[in-house]
This record gives structure tokens, sequence and C-alpha cells, in this order.
């Protein structure tokens, strides 16, 4: 009987372990072909971001701080007061930032997505991208989405307070040539044999 029980109970700690370790990734993990750093902020930080103007009040907070995460453990709790934030990020030679401000509350930001969807030549690329937000519906408050520097929405000022609304659309920004990508791959590859070579020595 004691046998039964220590296996009873290897299953059911196996179990909380796995569930915990699927529980602890973002959503936005999950989607293999996603381009953001740190879309859940899952490190705990602002890691792959960048801050800049009032950086007050911009900080990663974890299930216990409202208005909560999306999935996952951790979101970034945005809520600067007097003048806007600026969160960004680079990728593939785009920058995404989201302007911010709510005094006296706070934005959650959450499960960030920037998925390549064709080449459409010239250096061109169509992606999609999403965002997940929550307003505590403090006022004044403001919450912009630039890309590359125009501001493509979705121009939320004033707003009430929401639970966690997805927000997603199609946006067109450069991307690396086919060519150049084979031609860096081929360097690799050759960069890659001359120090296997050198180490066969």
């Amino acid at each position: 009987m004691s046998l039964r029980k220590t296996a009873l109970f290897f299953l059911a700690a196996s179990l909380v372990l796995v569930a915990s370790s699927a529980w602890s990734q973002d959503v936005c993990q999950l989607v293999s072909t996603n381009l953001i750093v740190n879309c859940g902020f899952e490190t705990g930080d602002l890691s792959g971001w960048t801050l800049s103007g009032n950086t007050g009040y911009t900080r990663v907070r974890g299930l216990a701080n409202p208005p909560f995460p999306y999935s996952g453990n951790y979101y970034a709790k945005l809520g600067p007061l007097g003048s806007d934030a600026y969160l960004s990020q680079d990728v593939w030679g785009n920058t995404v930032t989201f302007a911010y401000r709510q005094d006296p509350a706070n934005w959650g930001l959450d499960s960030i997505g920037l998925q390549p969807v064709s080449y459409l030549g010239g250096g061109q690329e169509l992606f999609y991208g999403w965002f997940w937000l929550a307003s505590q519906g403090g006022a004044p408050n403001d919450f912009t989405v630039w890309w590359n520097g125009v501001d493509i929405g979705p121009d939320l000022v004033g707003t009430g307070e929401f639970p966690y609304k997805q927000f997603s659309r199609s946006l067109v920004g450069s991307t690396p040539e086919p060519g150049s990508l084979i031609l860096m791959g081929t360097g690799l590859l050759g960069l890659a044999g001359a120090v296997r070579r050198k180490l066969a020595v």
C-alpha cells in the first residue's frame, strides 16, 4: 500500500511540474515565428526593449499585481505621470513603439507578437502584429502604437477601464533581401568550415 501511495505522490508531483512549466510561458512564446524578443516580459524585466521619455512608473509585474498578466507570469505595467513614455523594439530594421501615459492608474501590456507573413519584393515584408492591452481607467491617459515612426493606432485617449483586449493589424516593413540572407548563410557556412579545419589541425 505504501508503494502505491508513493507512486501516486510522484505522479501528482510530476503533473504539477508539467502544469507549472506550461503556465509559466506566455502565449506569444508559443508562436514559433514571433520576432518580438521578450514578448510577454517573462524574463521579469524589460530585456530586449528600449525605454525612453518619462521612464517613471514603467515596470514589469507578476501575478499578484493588477491589472495582472494576460498570460504567463509577468506583464508590463505602464503608468507614467504627466508625459508619455516610449517602449520600443527593433525588428529586421523596423521599429515598433508603444507610447503611453496613465495617471494615476496603469495600462497592462502583454503577449506582443510580430510575424512575417510574405515577402513583397524590393526589401519589403508583410507582417502581422498583435498585442493584448488592459486599462485601469485613470485619467488623463493615452496609448498609441508607432511603426517606423508612423502612428498606426489604436489611439486610445481618455479611455475608461477595460479588461485585456487584443489589438492586431497587418503591417508592411523592411526585411533582409532573400539574396542577402543566402549570402550571409553561405558566409557563415564558410566561416564554420574554416573554424572546423583549424580545429582539426
